[in-house]
């Protein structure tokens, strides 16, 4: 029996209780300024500031303070744009020529590198030419190694290139081992899974030439053989060759087999070849992590029976009860914030209306998870791209919204007529378009002088080997990344693999194991990526070292860099900040425009 007395406490207990936390729910929401975009940064025509390299004659190269690499090839092919946009991010001038016999050497203005676009460029006379530039320190790249017979014919090309023994023009590989040190990462192996699921994965080159390299190189990719299939066990350092160095004398020469070079993998793998061949190497980042959920969250009850037939639910009733929660869960667990383009609705002339009761919730939703709104342009029917804007803007504007979109998702055929629709109403804030992978755009770039492009780098839902590699390296060269989940094909299904159960389970699978070893760069929505986007685009810098201090000038305060090291820590820093993210390898903010860094060999301390 209780007594009236404990009565009375229990019940004050329980009032106070419910008190405290009714008052804590209604303070945070009216501290919640949900209808305000505060990642937001106001649009600037800072675009025609950006840093744009030279490209050199050639035949005369001129007097630059700049480095530059000379590329010989074909300039229109894929490896030569693919070089073209990694000197832009790392700032080098750029040489293109058809073949040596074109470039003019003048040991006043040798290139920093020399990349082949395929070893029929060093036959003749050409690799005397060739072994000179490596004599005199300058770093030769064989971009891609296509004829192993021409290799196997030529001693004098073998032994430049560190090669051995060519085993078989054609061999059958299982997959391929990435070792630490090119790529930011760590070792990896990509393997063909035996999971029939996960097989899908595997779509890397995997008929390759056999090399076998000898002493003084060194591997940072092998093919993997099935050796149940072998007649002998066959050692790890007589694997297939795919990417490796031969360091002779001054120089350094690297070799890659397969077309790892002609997209935009080549940009980390160029920086790591630099790194590799310096005693430090320093290069500007962008330091941004995105996750774009495209076409989410929705407000019109478009394809009810099928949504009903799948989950109880309509489209709407699913996002918000079933598929926000997950989202949240996984985006906690990956550390990222999200960017959430919302699609209003898809078919604009079957007369289902979107309905504006969810967007405060969104919204507030967003608020509380550092999160960003923006706009999907994609629709299934609708008069025009226009006429779906200003649909769009109708129903923001009766929902009394009031809330400015800094961030568009876009399809890539869709951009120029984007870009002619920047004033309307609802695009007049936006200062950054995301639009798919392609190489047919660069990875970061201006659209206008006012609107960035932020490509997106990965599909977390179709995760492939060579998407994983692409990945290694954008992060190595950029520190940048942009997952997408495009939540179309969800709401939209085709096929049973398109059920959200299965997506979300794929998606959260391949965020947390894919990105986990890159926590170290800093997570940002689109907007904020935008500005840091803006700030790399537009930057200058230079670099000097006298003994144990490398003095950092830029031109940008707040920009990002990447100091790589060979066993050297940072012991003292001024004007900026720096934090680890591996063995040799450095993030660094510049907070001013000069940035002085003491470096101390590993485990050496010195007295003062």
């Amino acid at each position: 029996m209780v007594s009236i007395r404990k009565f009375f406490s229990i019940a004050i207990m329980m009032f106070v209780l419910l008190f405290l936390f009714q008052f804590s729910m209604v303070l945070r929401d009216r501290q919640n300024t949900y209808d305000v975009n505060s990642n937001l940064a106001p649009k600037q025509n800072d675009g025609k500031n950006v840093w744009k390299n030279e490209e050199l004659d050639p035949a005369s190269v001129g007097t630059t303070d700049r480095r530059y690499v000379l590329f010989v090839g074909d300039s229109s092919s894929d490896m030569a744009e693919a070089v073209s946009r990694w000197c832009t991010y790392a700032k080098w001038d750029i040489s293109k020529c058809s073949s040596m016999e074109k470039f003019k050497e003048n040991d006043k203005n040798l290139p920093g590198m020399l990349i082949l676009e395929s070893e029929k460029y060093a036959l003749d006379d050409n690799l005397k030419k060739i072994e000179e530039l490596e004599q005199k320190g300058v770093i030769i790249v064989f971009g891609c190694l296509e004829n192993a017979e021409n290799i196997e014919k030529n001693q004098e090309l073998q032994d430049f290139m560190g090669i051995c023994k060519v085993v078989s023009a054609k061999t059958e590989i299982t997959g391929v081992k990435l070792f630490e040190g090119l790529l930011l990462g760590g070792e990896v192996v990509y393997e063909t899974p035996e999971d029939k699921d996960e097989r899908d994965r595997q779509d890397l080159q995997l008929n390759v030439p056999w090399y076998q390299v000898g002493s003084g190189t060194k591997t940072y990719m092998v093919g993997l053989l099935d050796q149940s299939k072998q007649k002998e066990t066959v050692e790890n350092e007589e694997l297939p060759t795919l990417i490796w160095r031969n360091g002779i004398r001054n120089g350094s020469i690297f070799c890659v087999v397969g077309d790892y070079m002609k997209d935009s993998t080549a940009l980390g793998l160029l920086d790591g070849m630099v790194a590799e061949a310096s005693s430090y190497y320093i290069y500007p980042v962008v330091n941004a992590q995105n996750l774009s959920m495209i076409n989410f969250p929705v407000f019109a009850d478009e394809n009810n029976e099928q949504m009903m037939e799948l989950y109880s639910q309509s489209i709407t009733g699913m996002a918000r009860d079933i598929m926000w929660p997950s989202l949240i869960s996984i985006v906690e667990k990956g550390g990222l914030k999200m960017t959430c383009f919302m699609q209003p609705q898809t078919n604009y002339e079957d007369g289902i209306e979107p309905t504006s009761r969810d967007l405060v919730f969104y919204l507030k939703q967003m608020k509380e998870q550092n999160a960003e709104a923006g706009l999907s342009l994609q629709y299934k029917n609708a008069e025009s791209l226009r006429d779906k804007l200003n649909q769009d803007a109708e129903f923001f504007r009766k929902a009394d919204s009031s809330y400015k979109y800094g961030a568009a998702y876009t399809e890539e055929k869709d951009l120029d007529t984007v870009k002619a629709l920047m004033n309307t109403e609802l695009m007049k804030n936006v200062s950054t378009l995301v639009c798919e992978y392609t190489e047919d755009e660069p990875v970061i770039s201006y659209c206008t002088d006012s609107v960035t492009l932020q490509s997106v780098i990965s599909d977390g839902m179709n995760y492939t080997y060579s998407d994983d590699i692409r990945m290694r390296s954008i992060q190595s060269s950029l520190g940048y990344t942009n997952v997408m989940l495009n939540m179309q094909k969800i709401f939209w299904p085709e096929r049973k693999k398109d059920r959200w159960q299965i997506m979300q389970k794929r998606f959260s699978s391949n965020l947390l194991t894919y990105w986990k070893n890159f926590t170290g760069f800093d997570s940002t929505t689109l907007s904020e990526s935008n500005t840091r986007t803006r700030t790399f685009l537009n930057l200058d810098f230079s670099e000097t070292r006298t003994d144990d201090e490398i003095i950092l000038k830029t031109s940008e305060s707040g920009s990002w860099f990447i100091l790589r090291t060979h066993g050297e820590e940072i012991e003292e820093i001024e004007g900026g900040t720096q934090k680890k993210l591996e063995d040799n390898v450095y993030l660094i903010q510049a907070q001013d425009t000069t940035v002085k860094i003491q470096v101390k060999t590993a485990g050496l301390h010195y007295s003062k």
